[in-house]
């Protein structure tokens, strides 16, 4: 049960058990409030919070007889730990919530995902020695940290065709598909850094490469060294395929054999290390798509309405598909974009609902998936989306080489823009800091 282990160690909170007279290392106060929204209440770091932070890694170091320096890993544990208190902070200013239920159905999915009965997962996890409050104040974290990357983050990424092109040709390029394990350690400096300042921490970078070469554990030095949150974890990163990582740094990595130490490779971040803990390949062929040409009647539907307003809506789209119901086969494509033109709520409407030819993955998923279960010249019953209410009819349909760019378009746009959003937040959080107030104590 890794995953339950890997959760854990990312996401371990702060504050949950900290004692009443804990002494007091840091507050942390967001100071980019807007002028007419209170300011959130300052955030108290105690030291036990930065203890449990950092007793799993110094556990494992102690257990393996590494050399190891408590002070640097207990300080990278602070500076985590700051990082996620203005996250919080921020997610409460932006109205970005997670509810006990949406914790509840993670667990159910943890348990699921490792085979245990419902109700399993707190004695799975004492049995490993994992406090099951701590761990699922845990999960609340990645949940919340998941939906702020979507409020602020997602919207600030974009994707061009270039992109997706030069993605697909490199994974053309190789017959099976590839993903590589990565460890990181990232010193920290600005792209804008004096160049002493600059020199200074790619000499120190250089040194680490140096001990990694020589034998020294990655999980040692990254547990101490790496400004980024993996360093707790020693500094494992997890597997990526092509395209997942900045192209800069990707082009380098990922043709370098097992166990190759790579770096220092500068980044708006700073300078990163890498090692290849290890690598895969897969034959798997790519799953067959298709694309369908397809037209929709569309009745609105406000976020905020109510049962009886959705309800009315429904009864309009029914009342449509009725009357295209009327017409013979051969006519119904026409009757459609008529009644498209008359009663759809959206701009297609001028052009009888026409949405043109859609790929697999593109639009929502209950739109979606009422779509391509159409058949040619079909017409669905009344489909509830965010938008409202829809009629769906499918006028023309081709299945696409799996190989093609057009069947791997969704995948190959979902991890250039992964690679978008990792970097960004990373240096979105790093921004937020350098605007907030910061008391060590």
């Amino acid at each position: 049960m890794n995953i339950l282990l890997i959760v854990f160690l990312f996401f371990l909170p702060s504050g949950v058990y900290a004692a009443s007279l804990d002494r007091i290392v840091a507050v942390v106060e967001l100071q980019d409030t807007p002028m007419d929204k209170a300011a959130e209440k300052p955030q108290i770091i105690t030291q036990s919070d930065v203890e449990e932070l950092s007793k799993p890694l110094l556990l494992r170091l102690r257990q393996s007889g590494e050399a190891v320096d408590p002070e640097k890993i207990w300080a990278n544990s602070l500076d985590e730990l700051i990082l996620r208190a203005l996250r919080t902070q921020k997610a409460a200013q932006l109205n970005v919530a997670v509810e006990q239920k949406d914790v509840d159905a993670l667990v159910s999915q943890v348990e699921k995902e490792n085979h245990l009965p419902m109700g399993a997962l707190p004695k799975a996890l004492a049995e490993q020695g994992i406090n099951f409050e701590q761990y699922k104040q845990g999960l609340k974290d990645k949940l919340l940290q998941g939906r702020l990357i979507s409020r602020v983050i997602h919207p600030l990424v974009t994707v061009s065709e270039e992109e997706i092109q030069e993605l697909y040709t490199s994974v053309r390029q190789k017959p099976q598909s590839e993903e590589i394990h990565l460890g990181q350690i990232l010193l920290q400096v600005k792209g804008d850094a004096a160049n002493e300042l600059a020199e200074r921490v790619h000499q120190q970078a250089e040194l680490l490469v140096a001990k990694l070469r020589a034998g020294s554990s990655l999980e040692t030095l990254a547990g101490q060294y790496s400004n980024d949150a993996s360093g707790l974890s020693g500094g494992d990163m997890g597997w990526f395929k092509r395209g997942e990582l900045l192209p800069d740094l990707e082009k380098v990595v990922f043709d370098r054999d097992k166990g190759a130490v790579v770096g220092p490779l500068r980044s708006a971040q700073g300078f990163h290390i890498f090692k290849i803990l290890d690598k895969r390949t897969s034959n798997q062929k790519a799953a067959s798509r298709s694309k369908i040409k397809v037209r929709h009647i569309l009745i609105k539907v406000a976020p905020d309405a109510s049962e009886g307003e959705s309800l009315a809506a429904r009864a309009k789209v029914q009342e449509i598909a009725q009357a295209l119901a009327q017409h013979p086969p051969a006519e119904q494509g026409a009757a459609f974009a008529e009644q498209a033109q008359r009663y759809s709520q959206d701009g297609t409407a001028k052009d009888g609902g026409d949405l043109g030819w859609v790929s697999e993955g593109l639009m929502v998923p209950s739109f979606e998936a009422a779509a391509f279960a159409l058949a040619v010249g079909e017409t669905s019953g009344p489909v509830r989306t965010p938008f409202g209410w829809h009629l769906i009819r499918v006028d023309e349909k081709q299945f696409l080489d799996p190989d093609s760019l057009e069947a791997q378009r969704k995948e190959l746009t979902e991890r250039v823009q992964e690679a978008k959003t990792r970097a960004l937040y990373r240096q979105w959080l790093r921004d937020l800091r350098e605007r907030s107030f910061v008391e060590l104590r």
